[in-house]
Formats: structure tokens, C-alpha cells, sequence
């Protein structure tokens, strides 16, 4: 592959918590820690689902929209029934989804190392939008790519191809960064180099290419490009 010159952060999990929706449901929903987890749980693998489905029978929403009917899902499996204003708060949450500790400095460290930093995302780019500047990452990237340019979602490799366009780069000069696993087998099946955040310490996923770099955090990630 050639050189990385351009590097592409998945938002979602990657630089930002989606499990610090959590507190926004506690608040709107008046409901324990435990309940709240469980209900984010759900909330989180039908978002996904959703735009696996989406992606596959042909029927493109916004992330916007999949996010809110995930929510919905997500809330009738606890036999919950908000009204609309509380559902529409709810939602608000992913407008302002924590960063990661290590997400702004790993970001402007690449950035000044001389790597194009972009995100790259299923999330319109309304939403997209609003998260950069709400968790503080705005200044620190170069461009935010969005799945809803080609009208479906990762790990379509139509997103990667993309993005490799917007960039102006071989495909093979774009590094995909991201916590999911399932991202990380997408993008390197596309054709990018990739290097997997495993918080977590997962198994790889056993279908797709195997992640040439594997960090256990952000912060890790300037220096483990720098030595290769």
C-alpha cells in the first residue's frame, strides 16, 4: 500500500462516547443507571442494525432518522412511550456525545505531524456538524466526510471509496481509525489501511482483512505511526 497520507476517524465510538447518551435518558426518562445502560444497549445495536438494513434493502434514511427509530425500538422494548418532546431530547443527546480524554490532542498531534485528519461517518452532516463543534473537535480536522454523500452506510465500500475522492488521495494512502471492528474490516476490505482503537480488546472480526494497527487508545496512535 502506499504511504498513509490521509487519515479518516470514525466518529461514533471512535472519538466520541455514544454511551454517554446514558444521562440525558436518566434525566428525560427519570429512570436508574441500570435501566438506562440496558435501554442505551438496545438503543445503540438497533442504530446499527438499522443501517445495515438500511444500506442492503436499498432504503437510504438520514443517520438523523435511523437514530430516531432506533430510539423508538430502543424504548417500546421497555415498554416506555415519552411523548414527542421528550423523545426529540432524548435524541438531541448525540448532538453532544462526550469526546474521549485523548480524542482533541491525538487529533491536533496527527494533524501538525503533517496528516490530512478528517472523520468519516455514517451521520448526515448536519449531526456531524454539531458533534465536531460541541465536543471541541471542530479545529482540529481538515474535513468531515459523511455516508449520506453516497446515500448509504458503512461498511459499504462506497463510504470508503469516497472518501478516498474527497480527499484527493489513493484509497491505499487513507488510514480508516476506528473502535468498531466491523468499520475497521469494512474499510480494509475497501482498500484502505486501517488501525483498529481496541478499548476493549476484542477478537478481530473473523470476516474481512485483519487491521494492520491495533492501539488500545487514541493517544497511542501518533506514536505507533510514527515508528512505522
Amino acid at each position: 500500500m502506499a504511504s498513509t497520507t490521509a487519515l479518516c476517524f470514525d466518529m461514533y465510538g471512535t472519538l466520541c462516547d455514544t454511551s454517554s447518551v446514558t444521562r440525558r435518558l436518566g434525566e428525560v426518562l427519570d429512570l436508574s443507571g441500570v435501566l438506562t445502560d440496558a435501554i442505551d444497549g438496545t438503543w445503540r445495536r438497533k442504530q446499527l442494525q438499522y443501517s445495515y438494513q438500511a444500506a442492503q434493502m436499498n432504503a437510504y434514511e438520514p443517520f438523523w432518522e435511523i437514530t430516531a427509530k432506533a430510539l423508538d425500538y430502543a424504548l417500546a422494548e421497555y415498554g416506555l412511550d415519552p411523548d414527542d418532546d421528550a423523545r426529540e431530547r432524548i435524541r438531541a443527546a448525540y448532538d453532544h456525545l462526550s469526546p474521549y480524554p485523548d480524542a482533541a490532542r491525538t487529533l491536533e498531534r496527527l494533524g501538525d505531524a503533517g496528516y490530512t485528519v478528517t472523520v468519516l461517518s455514517n451521520g448526515n452532516p448536519e449531526m456531524l456538524a454539531r458533534l465536531a463543534d460541541n465536543a471541541g473537535l471542530t479545529p482540529h480536522l481538515d474535513d468531515v466526510i459523511s455516508a449520506d454523500e453516497v446515500t448509504t452506510f458503512k461498511p459499504d465500500p462506497a463510504v470508503y471509496e469516497n472518501a478516498a475522492r474527497r480527499i484527493g488521495a489513493d484509497i491505499g494512502a487513507c488510514r480508516l481509525v476506528s473502535a468498531n471492528a466491523w468499520d475497521v474490516a469494512g474499510a480494509g476490505n475497501a482498500g484502505m489501511d486501517v488501525a483498529w482503537v481496541n478499548r476493549r480488546r476484542d477478537p478481530p472480526e473473523t470476516i474481512g482483512p485483519a487491521p494492520e494497527t491495533e492501539v488500545g487508545a487514541l493517544a497511542e496512535l501518533p506514536g505507533v505511526l510514527a515508528a512505522d
